[in-house]
């Protein structure tokens, strides 16, 4: 079973981010994956990767959209998601420097995967849906 399972609860109503988050659920995935199937370590550094490699191009959509929208909180979410990238770039690196931590690597490759999972759910339902409500409420029966 999936770790991120996407569900209607996640819909912006906006293709170009729905389409986005499930990108990432699925990178989510694949990293829980990696593993938890016993699958080389080369495997889930190359998830780590593209998850971080395709959240800035993500982050770079929304950001490009709320500015488009003129949205209030901009800085807030722009601090939201560099504080994110700041924490995967910092777990990329102790994937990739051998696991010099107190976990395995399967039990880091977990960790790694539950944070991101949790985070994307939150964020998503918590700050996305904010500038959400703030285009239909500018452009109705547009989001």
């Amino acid at each position: 079973m999936p770790l991120a399972v996407w569900s209607d609860r996640y819909v912006t109503g906006i293709p170009e981010i729905d389409a986005q988050h499930k990108r990432l659920f699925q990178a989510i995935n694949r990293l829980d994956a990696a593993y938890r199937e016993g699958t080389e370590e080369t495997e889930a550094q190359e998830s780590l990767a593209f998850l971080a490699r395709y959240t800035l191009e993500h982050f770079d959509t929304e950001e490009a959209l709320m500015r488009a929208i003129g949205y209030p909180m901009l800085e807030f979410h722009q601090k939201e998601h560099a504080d994110l990238m700041t924490q995967i770039l910092a777990m990329k690196a102790k994937l990739d420097g051998g696991f010099q931590v107190p976990l395995d690597g399967a039990d880091f490759a977990a960790h790694m995967a539950n944070f991101a999972a949790d985070w994307l759910a939150h964020h998503i339902n918590e700050a996305d849906m904010g500038y959400v409500q703030f285009a239909k409420e500018r452009q109705p029966g547009r989001p």
